[in-house]
């Protein structure tokens, strides 16, 4: 099949109909820009032949343009010699016919079969999805999954059909389908990762032996479970018969019987030992007291004896504070009238020097006031010739239309040089004594020539008046417009004549001169203007006049000593100052420190009885006293002592007999609970016949392992099958390669010499190129080298389908995106070595890079409906 012209309408940006025309044999190009209908064009033709004229998806809902309607798509192409023309049109008014010439061949699903009978759907392992590249889906293995498995498909079938000589089951279609049926059978058995299917034979024989399994072991267990409950309960009834015997339990109570009665007696010598010994303790609590109460007696009569030592030291020390604080004051009343009088003399000083500061600052203020009228007369005189030379340099012609007047002066002379040159010219040579000639009222000079711009007239004295008249041959349009710009010139200066309005230009340029030189002498004089200026000059107070000042060096040098006279009175005043303070502060501390050991040698007083002497022999008879009842106390607590059992044994004893009785009777609890349970469970379990169940369960078992065995042995030799032909297909794989890499060793030869394609027997595509003995995978190959790859298989692909008489076109919608200049000019080669017999229709927006592409090229022009879809 080869492709003659496509027609469009209503397809995206194609709302009037459009044509392609001129396909021919070989390679065909289409170079656009971008966004100029080249993959409308693919999409269009993938709709025509491969998308139902009903349908509404939305590969159908894409092609609709935005202003609506319902596209259409016109094929004309050859197919065994024969011309056909297709046509679809979709969603509004649903249409599909094929027609040869004027004959209807097929209508509606009628052409819908005819067209899968002339172009196999990807879906069907169609070569389109080989051979038809999509912008952006360059790399064979790119697209959805549904692209990839067609792609896949079609692949797959090619080689098989071409590889004859391994057809009989190494490779090819029996191969396959011998493949196919071994996986079918396998997939009823076990899972794609091989674990068994779930619903298979398999699977459910393995779940019934693992069920049985389980089955057999709980009645093992249970079977198991009841021998132990036997052999349990007769444990049981033999260790209570044991616990209920009437003389181990009447020994039992004896013993907590005789441990009480030990137990109470050894509480009793407690209680009496207790009482002893608090009486101990209270008796040693009133010596400790005794003993602390004569302490504190002595310990008060020597802290008075202290205290009064003490005072007698602190009165002297406070008649020396006294003594040392009244002298103190009287030195600082002597530098306090000291440093007054300093004082006095350094604000007179600084009254001089401020005199004298005054004096200065009002010179300085005259002295600057005089600068800055000086400089606002200077500005002022500046700013007027400013003003001046401003108003000067606006007048006379600016440089524009002096441009402009010597513009028209030049023109004005060409065109009278050229006008002299050609017009007719009169001269007149006078004969000695000749009257005067008038031309035009105006004397004719003798020997000169005139030309005659037009008509004229001379007057011929004594003879008459001769009028000229140059005719066409005094043309001087072009000199009159020239001498009308010259005016229009000259009127833009202001002036009468070209040499004033260049005097005038001249002067206006000087004034401008003038005026940047004293605007630059105005900034420098007043930089910021003079308003500024007079502000400064407003802003300075008029000077005074001070008369009998004195001078400021005299008079800072008088305040420099009276400032130092000054500091040293300070300085002698802050050290009296000081002393006076201290010495205040020692005699009120000293005052202080003696009221205070006055006040203590009183409180210390008050301590003491009336008679210490008597109050310490009261307290020596009383402690001799609790002595001796505390000796007594104590013997009689350590004869207690002696005697008394021991209490922690007794209550240990007591509480050992308690607990073997109570032990006794929660055991014989337990042990009637635990053996009224097992009576229940043997009971029970006697009654299910478990021995029987687990010979029958045994016996089921048998069986559903058998038949497990039987599907597994089937499994494993499906598996074992597998992959004995997966092995054989490998074996022969370059036989089944052979002949796509036979059509691949030219055109990779193009690009690199030597090199070879590796490819994957199960995907169909290349897996690796080997160049120098090295394999290099597919993925770390650059991008550039992965497209050319993937271009080059397809179209060894396409040659293997023409020789198999399934001639099909190839497109290429920008299928090089991201090859360099220099392989390109390979591909371009490529291109049209397998032109000779195919049909390549190749999509570009690179149209310098493809300029030297060759090939028949095509573009856009106006089409016509065809008939049937008007």
């Amino acid at each position: 099949m080869k492709l003659l012209s496509v027609t469009l309408s209503d397809v995206r940006r194609f709302a009037r109909p459009v044509t392609v025309q001129g396909f021919g044999p070989g390679l065909n190009v289409l170079s656009a820009p971008n966004e100029d209908g080249k993959s409308t064009l693919f999409d269009a033709l993938q709709a025509l032949f491969f998308v139902p004229h009903r349908s509404r998806a939305k590969e159908v809902s894409a092609l609709r343009p935005h202003a609506g309607g319902a596209p259409m798509v016109s094929a004309e192409i050859e197919d065994d010699g024969r011309r056909y023309r297709l046509t679809k049109r979709w969603l509004s008014r649903p249409m599909a016919e094929v027609h040869e010439g004027t004959r209807l061949v097929a209508k509606g699903e009628a052409a819908e079969e005819w067209l899968s009978a002339l172009t196999q759907s990807p879906e069907d392992g169609g070569p389109a999805g080989l051979l038809w590249v999509r912008q952006g889906l360059v790399a064979l293995d790119q697209g959805e999954r549904r692209e990839q498995d067609h792609a896949h498909k079609a692949r797959r079938d090619l080689l098989s059909s071409v590889a004859g000589e391994v057809e009989a089951l190494t490779g090819g279609r029996r191969m396959d389908r011998a493949l196919a049926q071994t996986e079918a059978a396998l997939a009823e058995l076990v899972t794609a990762s091989g674990k068994p299917k779930a619903g298979g034979p398999l699977k459910a024989a393995e779940d019934e032996v693992a069920e049985l399994s389980a089955r057999r072991d709980t009645l093992t267990d249970t079977a198991q479970a009841l021998e132990q409950a036997i052999a349990d309960r007769r444990r049981l009834r033999s260790e209570l018969s044991e616990l209920q015997d009437p003389e181990a339990q009447a020994a039992r109570e004896a013993r907590l019987t005789e441990a009480r009665a030990a137990a109470e007696t050894a509480r009793a010598f407690a209680e009496r030992q207790k009482r002893a010994a608090e009486q101990v303790a209270a008796l040693e609590a009133r010596r400790d007291a005794a003993a602390e109460r004569a302490v504190a007696l002595t310990l008060a009569r020597a802290a008075v004896a202290e205290a009064e030592t003490r005072l007698a030291g602190l009165v002297e020390t406070e008649a020396e504070a006294s003594a040392t604080a009244t002298a103190a004051k009287t030195k600082l009343a002597e530098a306090t009238t000291t440093r007054d009088a300093a004082r006095d003399a350094q604000r007179a000083a600084q009254k001089d020097q401020a005199a004298a500061q005054e004096a200065a600052q009002q010179a300085r203020v005259k002295a600057e006031r005089s600068a800055l009228e000086k400089r606002l007369t200077e500005a002022r005189t500046l700013a007027q010739a400013e003003q001046a030379a401003n108003t000067a340099a606006l007048r006379g012609p600016d440089t524009a239309a002096m441009e402009s007047l010597d513009r028209a002066l030049t023109e004005l002379r060409v065109q009278e040089e050229l006008h002299a040159r050609t017009a007719p010219k009169l001269r007149l040579d006078y004969a000695p004594g000749a009257a005067e000639v008038l031309l035009d009222g105006t004397p004719l000079p003798d020997a000169s020539e005139r030309p005659l711009d037009g008509p004229a007239t001379l007057e011929l004295p004594g003879i008459g008046r001769l009028s000229l008249d140059p005719g066409a041959a005094a043309q001087s349009g072009a000199l009159d417009i020239a001498r009308e710009a010259l005016a229009a010139a000259l009127a833009a200066t202001g002036c009468d004549s070209p040499e004033g309005a260049r005097e005038a230009a001249r002067a206006r340029r000087r004034a401008q001169a003038q005026r940047q030189e004293t605007r630059a002498a105005l900034r420098g004089v007043a930089p910021e203007g003079l308003r500024a200026l007079e502000n400064a000059l407003a802003a300075l107070p008029a000077p005074r006049e001070i008369v009998g000042a004195p001078d400021p060096e005299s008079a800072a040098e008088a305040l420099r000593r009276a400032e130092d006279a000054l500091a040293a009175a300070e300085t002698a005043f802050e050290s009296a100052r000081g002393r006076d303070e201290q010495a205040r502060l020692a005699e009120i501390r000293a005052l202080t420190t003696r009221e205070a050991a006055a006040t203590r040698l009183a409180e210390l007083r008050e301590t003491l009885p009336e008679d210490p002497d008597t109050a310490a022999t009261a307290l020596a008879e009383a402690q001799a006293e609790v002595e001796s009842a505390l000796a007594t106390a104590r013997d009689a607590l350590a004869a207690l002592q002696g005697e008394a059992p021991d209490l922690t044994s007794a209550e240990a004893t007591l509480t050992r007999a308690q607990a073997v009785l109570d032990q006794a009777a929660k055991r014989q609890r337990e042990l009637s609970e635990r053996k009224a349970a097992l009576d229940t469970e043997i009971t029970l379990r006697a009654g299910e016949g478990v021995e029987e169940e687990l010979a029958a369960t045994e016996e089921a078992l048998s069986k559903a392992s058998e038949r497990a065995a039987r599907y597994g042995f089937e499994r494993d030799t499906l598996v074992l099958l597998k992959e004995t032909l997966e092995t054989a297909r490998s074996e022969a794989r370059e036989h089944y390669f052979e002949p796509v890499t036979r059509e691949l060793a030219p055109l990779l030869r193009l690009l690199w010499p030597e090199a070879e394609l590796v490819f994957d027997e199960d995907s169909a595509l290349p897996r690796a190129l080997l160049r120098g003995g090295q394999e290099e995978p597919m993925e770390v190959l650059s991008g550039g080298t992965r497209e050319q790859i993937a271009l080059l298989v397809r179209l060894a692909f396409a040659r293997l389908l023409a020789r198999g008489g399934r001639h099909a076109p190839v497109i290429l919608d920008d299928a090089l995106v991201y090859t360099d200049d220099t392989r390109i000019e390979r591909m371009f080669d490529a291109l049209h070595r397998q032109a000779g017999d195919l049909q390549i229709l190749v999509l570009t927006c690179r149209q310098r890079a493809f300029r030297d592409l060759g090939g028949q090229m095509l573009s856009y022009e106006s089409g016509e409906l065809p008939e049937e879809a008007r």
